[in-house]
């Protein structure tokens, strides 16, 4: 369940809200009053929390004289792709979108699990030697000379999951469910598969793998060119799920197969085949056992094609090597936890794969929680331990580099639980050297085979968000140029900890706080597995500090369940989502309202999106003595309903544990509801299903509880800005109404 929230939200303001009675609609005016947030949640959604206009993707040429990235405009979604020249500080755009975006179906559904809603260009893969770019618009590929601009099509449309040979000659890419080959200067295509169909796909990663395993690939190369592996993902087995938009009644719903927790999984398997075509070798390991593919990574250099799988409970974890030549595998690493396996770290999308092999095939790198906090290991090529990499104390991220002639990696890591930082140190183990001094969250991006120069993307702590190019030191050596807007509103958060557990916390207090006076109190809270809410980044919060400057102060903490602290902090909610996360909540803000006499918390609400929208449907029905309100933004209420790879790695089955299952479930406590909840979600979510609301909902009904429904267009992501704002300013006048928030109390 890795999204958080719809989006960050802008425009049709609503006035006030309505306590409904049970069942009844909560609609706005379509000519009402402006709500008190209205020109700042609109402001928020139309320049996505003022994110529009700043580059992403951005990463350096091999050789280091080129920044490449892609960029829209400040109020547009539209990604254009763009070269950066820091010698001169230029920018050239290299490639624009054309003509209008035509999506599949399964092209819809690759973008939803990647939370992928801009338009236009929306990624680029460069060639090993920096001279060829492949873009993607939509279906349609085309190629990009770096230094000429020279783009050209390649021939066909229909194209998804396109992935350049290492040569930058070919592409390998997935059209009607079955894998293809287009050589890039003559346009000949070659299907290399036959027979796909909606539930028998190659060379696309499964649901299970693309929404819960971070693992977008279905289709990698060989280092020379000459071979594809591809997966082949049997979905005949799992539950059938319709949705059909209600706004175009004429229209057949839509087919996806959901695997249920509890329920078949898509069988997978990976075959591989020549570059032009002939028969599939099958890799074999015991897909049984172990069926999920967490990763696929074929090394340049002497290192072996190397696959990593986890059972199905997800407290085993293999890392096996691949003989291509006859596809059977040996294991060379094997990793267990009692409670669940965390895949080894890429950074959120950035850094290296893990495992990592040296160039000479000696070794490999490898990421472990084995001494309570992540750590980088070097292994010996037949899985046995040499050596750890980074210190005890320095909780490891993700690789970024391995640079086999200076003797040396370079890693994101957490100088503390707020932040994160690049560092460069031996191979053999030593003192971290601090490449980013600059608080706040850092990401790295090197180009492969370039240890000379990187990319920072850094969300600093002091407001700003800035992309440089530093050098091997980590000097700055030219920005990379943005558009975005500069925000309307700063940020006023403090940090600190909270409680005898000493959780991280964050307060936003209004930016015309007056010592003296009481004020609400909202909950801005996840709480669940995966996403830490109090980050060292203050634009992350803006949509907070949005509704903290119409009266409210807005609190987050990380509890219990959370990432980022220990191994033990994080399993601690085995079996039980829900009541540790609960009282850690509460005791936060218990010692919070201790500490800070202006926090009213007679007066408090809760909110939060997805597993903070289930967070918050129990803290409202549960702790009403705690909390006077909450808004829950598609909250799964039944994880039985939630999807097999997230939930059993919590619950495990409900076949196994119903228990867990019953104590975990919003209906089992349904009929409690005593305090205003008001429920949003979108009609055709295909990630947290509208049947979760539906349940809900008919629970209530059933027990003769009031509750509010907002029903929303549109799915996980809410990507239009007028409805993302409407659901801000809803979200804001119900606290508002229900916390009796704008006339803030004085203290005695």
């Amino acid at each position: 369940m890795p999204s958080l929230s719809p989006g960050r939200r802008p425009r049709r303001p609503m006035r006030r809200v309505a306590l409904s009675l049970p069942g009844l609609l909560l609609a706005a005016a379509a000519h009402a009053a402006p709500a008190a947030g209205g020109q700042c949640y609109a402001d928020l959604a139309a320049t996505r929390n003022f994110t529009l206009g700043l580059p992403r993707h951005a990463q350096p040429t091999p050789d280091g004289r080129a920044v490449l990235f892609l960029r829209s405009g400040p109020r547009n979604t539209t990604l254009h792709l763009w070269r950066f020249d820091p010698a001169t500080g230029t920018e050239t755009e290299l490639a624009r979108p054309t003509g209008t975006e035509s999506l599949s179906v399964e092209e819809k559904a690759r973008r939803e699990r990647a939370r992928m809603s801009l338009t236009g260009i929306t990624d680029f893969t460069l060639a090993d030697d920096g001279r060829t770019a492949l873009v993607s618009q939509g279906d349609r590929l085309m190629q990009v000379g770096v230094t000429t601009g020279k783009v050209s099509d390649v021939p066909g449309r229909g194209w998804i999951a396109p992935r350049l040979s290492p040569d930058g000659t070919h592409v390998a890419v997935v059209r009607d469910n079955d894998v293809h080959v287009v050589t890039l200067a003559s346009g000949r295509t070659v299907r290399l598969t036959h027979g796909g169909s909606e539930t028998l796909t190659r060379g696309l990663a499964e649901f299970a793998a693309a929404e819960e395993l971070a693992r977008p690939d279905g289709l990698w190369w060989s280092p020379d060119g000459q071979t594809i592996l591809y997966e082949e993902a049997d979905s005949s087995g799992v539950e059938k799920h319709y949705i059909t938009d209600p706004q175009h009644p004429a229209t057949q719903p839509v087919e996806f197969r959901y695997p249920r927790a509890g329920t078949a999984n898509a069988r997978v398997r990976l075959g591989l085949v020549p570059r032009d075509g002939g028969p599939t070798r099958w890799v074999q390991w015991d897909s049984t056992t172990f069926p999920y593919l967490a990763r696929a990574v074929w090394p340049k250099g002497r290192g072996p094609l190397t696959l990593v799988v986890l059972n199905r409970a997800q407290t085993e974890e293999r890392v096996l090597r691949v003989d291509p030549a006859t596809g059977q595998t040996t294991t060379l690493l094997t990793e267990r936890d009692p409670a669940w396996i965390n895949i080894s770290p890429s950074g959120d999308g950035r850094g290296r794969p893990l495992p990592r092999w040296l160039p000479d095939g000696s070794g490999f790198l490898w990421g472990a929680e084995r001494n309570g906090h992540w750590q980088l290991e070097l292994r010996h090529a037949d899985g046995t331990l040499d050596h750890a990499v980074t210190p005890t104390g320095l909780p490891f991220v993700s690789l970024d580099d391995i640079d086999p002639e200076a003797g040396t990696v370079t890693v994101t890591a957490n100088p503390d639980r707020t932040r994160t930082a690049i560092y460069r140190l031996p191979l053999q183990g030593g003192t971290p050297v601090l490449l980013t001094p600059e608080a706040g969250l850092h990401g790295a991006t090197f180009a492969d085979g370039g240890h000379t120069r990187f990319i920072d993307s850094l969300s600093g702590a002091d407001g700003s968000a800035v992309t440089t190019l530093r050098d091997s030191a980590g000097h700055v050596l030219a920005t990379v140029p943005a558009v975005a807007e500069t925000p309307t509103l700063a940020p006023h958060i403090e940090y600190t900890r909270a409680g005898t557990r000493d959780m991280d916390a964050m307060i936003i207090r209004p930016a015309d706080f007056k010592p003296g006076q009481r004020y609400p109190v909202v909950l801005s809270v996840y709480a669940g597995p995966g996403y830490k809410e109090v980050l060292d980044a203050p634009r992350l919060s803006l949509e907070s500090q949005c509704m903290a400057n119409h009266g409210f102060i807005v609190v987050s903490l990380d509890g219990r369940g959370t990432p980022g602290r220990d191994h033990d902090w994080e399993r601690a909610t085995k079996n039980n989502l829900i009541d540790l996360p609960l009282q850690d909540q509460i005791d936060g803000l218990t010692a919070l309202g201790k500490r800070y006499p202006a926090l009213d918390l007679d007066h408090v609400g809760v909110h939060g999106w997805s597993f903070g929208g289930y967070f918050t449907a129990m803290a409202t029905i549960r702790r009403p003595d705690v909390f006077k309100a909450g808004v829950a933004g598609a909250p799964p209420a039944d994880f039985g309903d939630y999807d097999t790879a997230y939930t059993e790695r919590y619950l495990g089955t409900p076949q196994d544990d119903p228990e867990g299952y019953r104590v975990s479930n919003v209906l089992t406590y349904a009929q409690s509801l005593s305090r205003p909840l008001l429920i949003m979600h979108g009609l055709t979510d295909d990630n947290v299903y509208f049947e979760n609301t539906m349940k809900m909902t008919q629970a209530f009904i059933t027990a003769g509880r009031p509750y509010n429904l907002l029903l929303l267009p549109g799915t996980h992501m809410l990507t239009d800005p007028v409805l993302r704002a409407h659901v801000d300013d809803a979200r804001e006048a119900f606290l508002a109404a229900t916390l009796k928030a704008p006339a803030p109390a004085t203290l005695n």
